[in-house]
């Protein structure tokens, strides 16, 4: 099956590099923000009319389940609904306070479950991590199981947490594997300080070396990575754009 890519992108994107996104002809676009809320989805699915106004993109929006309860969460898929928008990512989501007793969706699967039983015909996806520990392999299958249609994974910057994940996992679901572009080394590092990410030898010497042509290499870095992901048997690519459609671009022609 030939490489399909689709690509994440935050609601202050501007009009330029959504344009350069869409001319892409990326499988789906992913809309994310934090802990998203009645007010701020409005934002996306502005973003959502203009992509299907001026292409064939499919859109999936991120809902976080943590923050909301069961009337909320309707009311939001059904404005999704309204915008012809049937695909959704369900997330746990960030616990806004740690004194948050009155949480209608402790967890993902319970997200997946409820929209599932309420909104058949919408397509559920949700999110898997690379290294995961048997236990968290048994909560993923249990999502798989309430309902959840596809998996996008966490970022790495080294290719063998995804080789391995491929070589260990026996979840079927179709996975889109997620993949962070080296850009430029302050946003690399800032990304390595946040997530704790596990790296590699060739990216350590790349940020040990000179700022100069950084960009350049680090798309030739990712290429690399993506070839050897495909080359193990992953055909579902999911790039995390950072909104700039250039670099995203200079990755996709040469994969």
């Amino acid at each position: 099956m030939p490489l399909q890519y689709s690509f994440e992108i935050t609601p202050n994107i501007d009009q330029d590099n959504l344009d350069g996104l869409l001319k892409l002809h990326p499988q789906f676009i992913s809309i994310t923000d934090r802990n998203h809320d009645v007010d701020n989805l409005v934002q996306s699915l502005k973003i959502a009319d203009y992509v299907h106004a001026h292409s064939d993109v499919d859109v999936m929006i991120h809902l976080t389940g943590i923050d909301k309860g069961y009337a909320t969460v309707k009311q939001m898929v059904d404005l999704m609904i309204t915008h012809n928008i049937n695909d959704v990512l369900a997330l746990r989501g960030d616990k806004l306070s740690q004194n948050d007793s009155a949480i209608t969706f402790s967890h993902a699967d319970e997200l997946v479950a409820f929209i599932k039983q309420e909104y058949p015909h919408v397509n559920i996806s949700g999110t898997c991590y690379l290294n995961s520990s048997d236990e968290e392999m048994h909560w993923l299958r249990h999502k798989v199981s309430k309902g959840c249609a596809n998996l996008i994974s966490q970022f790495s910057f080294n290719v063998n947490d995804y080789v391995d994940y491929l070589n260990q996992t026996d979840v079927t679901t179709p996975i889109w594997f997620g993949i962070m572009p080296v850009i430029s080394k302050i946003q690399t590092q800032k990304m390595l300080d946040l997530t704790h990410a596990t790296t590699s030898d060739k990216l350590n010497d790349l940020m040990n070396a000179s700022e100069e042509k950084f960009g350049e290499k680090g798309v030739r870095y990712i290429v690399g990575m993506i070839n050897k992901i495909n080359q193990a048997g992953a055909d579902h690519i999911h790039l995390y754009s950072l909104n700039d459609a250039e670099n995203i671009k200079k990755i996709i022609e040469q994969i």
